[in-house]
């Protein structure tokens, strides 16, 4: 088109068009990288901390896989936790080249080469997921080294992070090794079938094993040469087995040094016993050095911190209670009849006939120990738990089994009672009578006579007490009760506070924790709530270092002080869980077989 007119418009139009083609003939401008990269600090302080939590996993499956016992973990709970990983080693991969992306120099270098390896790690670690193969988790040990000396490098460019200096120092010392042979595997099959496979392992004699998953396999026996394999195969067609292959495999062997990742594994358990066929109680000796486990056909195996088996007692009935006294000494254990062991014989002082003998099995037993007072103190109900089948019992005797005076035994309602204890050795008894809960209290070493405490209305569920035994709470049928044992008149103190719930207990700071169904609670002394937690299946609730939480079946949470929650390590079905006196380790009972212990940071 050309432009009408003439003067000063045509000539702004000539200029206009000049521009117009001009600018499309202009290549696109390039992005100018603006530097180096601003979030390497932060990227490297997130690698690190990622991968000292698989360095610490890598330590304890190496473990297993060697064989020990003490700080290991299994395949099934090592893929738990590294696919927990994945998403973040993934996230670190892409905020790392996104962060990349205009940069240029030195750290970019660094951080695009740490991306790499992260990026192979996350990898292996989702193989060895769908895997659980030996050589991926070798793979796996490689890639980890790799990541930690890529981190190293980037850190050498940053200016000073203590605490990425800490986690470069800690994290590789945690120590895996891996070396590897080559074997030659005789095979028979694939066969159409299992039941096929399973028929030629039984014709072929020994086997090493037959595959569960198409294609049906017989791995029959391992070489350390070909030819020493193909012979063997040409020996098993002769009898009859005409499907003979030979494959080459690799054989990897681990080992681990270094100082112990306790800290990073404190989730996991410091020490797995394999007791004996049903077992269902567990207890922790103070000093650490015993752990007993007690069974449904009534034995007690007492094991040493490393696992040994030092002492193994038998009841005609299954074990109930079982509890070590303040010194670790003696072990109170038993059901409708218990004694006090020698720890760790399991010898006992006392004989059949002087045992403490229950109108049924023992429902609660707790340890008394101040220098005027020490003594193990139990409680079951009645016969029956009704008042037709007579009435239940408190029963107390010394730690070395001596008989304690009055006021014990005490008898009790059918229903049996609740008994807790504090620190000065005061024990407080809780028994209903229709409808309603009387709490006594006996000042053992100091009284021979029991005196009423207070009467709260509903029948008693839990009673809990905190260290000193100024705060008591007692849950009913009525809902939750709080009051002060030692005010002048504890009934002027008594509050409802809620509902009922399954469980309380007091830490030694006075805050108050409440155990239902769906949720556990944690309320301060000035009764604001300091966290609240949600629950599958709430079933029984401890206190110490962590706040310890059975939840369903097969789950146990660690609460930290500020409402932090974990997991603990578990990977079967609970029987029992307890804590140490001094609320720093915890154990379960797992299967009716295995106790774990856990050191609780």
């Amino acid at each position: 088109m050309r432009p009408t007119g003439s003067g000063p418009l045509r000539l702004a139009t000539h200029a206009l068009l000049f521009v117009l083609i001009a600018t499309a003939c202009e290549p696109t401008p390039k992005v100018v990288p603006s530097g180096d990269v601003a979030d390497a600090p932060k990227i490297a302080r997130a690698a690190g901390a990622v991968l000292l939590q698989l360095s610490a996993y890598d330590y304890a499956l190496a473990g297993s896989y060697a064989g020990e016992k003490v700080r290991v973990v299994g395949p099934e709970r090592y893929i738990a936790v590294s696919r927990s990983l994945i998403p973040k080693l993934a996230e670190l991969t892409s905020t790392s080249l996104s962060a990349t992306a205009n940069a240029a120099g030195p750290v970019r270098d660094a951080v695009v080469s740490l991306a790499d390896a992260l990026n192979d790690l996350g990898k292996d670690a989702g193989s060895y997921s769908g895997l659980n193969d030996a050589g991926v988790f070798a793979r796996i040990g490689g890639d980890v080294g790799t990541a930690w000396d890529r981190l190293r490098a980037l850190a050498n460019m940053l200016p000073p992070d203590p605490d990425l200096a800490k986690t470069l120092a800690r994290g590789p010392s945690f120590s895996v090794k891996a070396t590897s042979e080559s074997l030659f595997v005789l095979a028979a099959g694939p066969y159409a079938t299992v039941a096929d496979a399973d028929a030629a392992a039984k014709k072929i004699g020994t086997v090493i094993s037959v595959t569960r998953a198409p294609p049906f396999v017989v791995r029959v026996v391992t070489y350390p040469t070909k030819p020493l394999a193909d012979a063997a195969g040409v020996a098993l067609r002769a009898k009859g087995t005409d499907v003979i292959s030979v494959s080459e495999e690799r054989k990897y062997a681990f080992a681990r040094s270094g100082p112990a990742p306790d800290v990073e594994l404190w989730r996991e358990p410091t020490r797995v016993v394999d007791g004996l066929g049903g077992a269902r109680r567990v207890a922790l000796s103070p000093d650490a050095k015993w752990i007993a486990v007690g069974t449904e056909d009534g034995t007690v195996a007492i094991f040493s911190a490393e696992g040994v088996l030092r002492g193994l007692p038998r009841f005609p009935v299954g074990i109930n209670a079982l509890l070590f006294s303040g010194d670790s000494a003696w072990l109170f254990a038993g059901g409708a009849s218990a004694t006090v062991l020698f720890v760790p014989s399991g010898a006992s002082p006392l004989s059949a006939q002087n045992q403490i003998r229950f109108p049924s099995a023992i429902t609660q037993v707790l340890y008394v120990g101040v220098p005027t007072a020490r003594a193990f103190v139990a409680a079951s109900k009645g016969a029956t738990g009704i008042a037709a089948g007579g009435g239940g019992l408190v029963g107390a005797r010394a730690p070395d089994g001596a008989t304690l005076g009055d006021p014990f035994p005490i008898v009790t309602p059918a229903a049996g009672a609740l008994i807790a204890v504090s620190d000065t050795a005061e024990i407080f008894i809780a028994t209903t009578t229709g409808t309603s809960t009387d709490v006594e209290l006996l000042r053992l070493g100091r009284e021979r006579v029991t005196r009423g405490v207070i009467k709260i209305p509903g029948i008693a569920i839990d009673l809990a007490l905190d260290p000193k035994g100024d705060r008591a709470a007692l849950v009913t049928d009525q809902g939750t009760y709080r009051f002060s044992p030692h005010a002048p008149d504890p009934a002027v103190t008594l509050q409802r506070v809620g509902p009922a719930v399954r469980d309380v207990a007091f830490d030694a700071d006075g805050t108050f924790y409440q155990l239902d169904k769906d949720k556990v609670t944690a309320t301060r002394i000035d009764g604001t709530q300091r966290w609240q937690a949600p629950l599958t299946d709430g079933r029984k609730l401890l206190t110490g270092t962590r706040t310890l939480v059975w939840d369903g079946a097969d789950v146990v949470w660690a609460i930290a002080p500020d409402g932090a929650i974990d997991a603990l390590g578990i990977d079967g079905l609970v029987q029992d869980l307890v804590t140490s006196a001094d609320g720093k380790r915890a154990a379960v009972v797992l299967d009716g077989r295995r106790a774990l212990v856990f050191e609780l940071q």
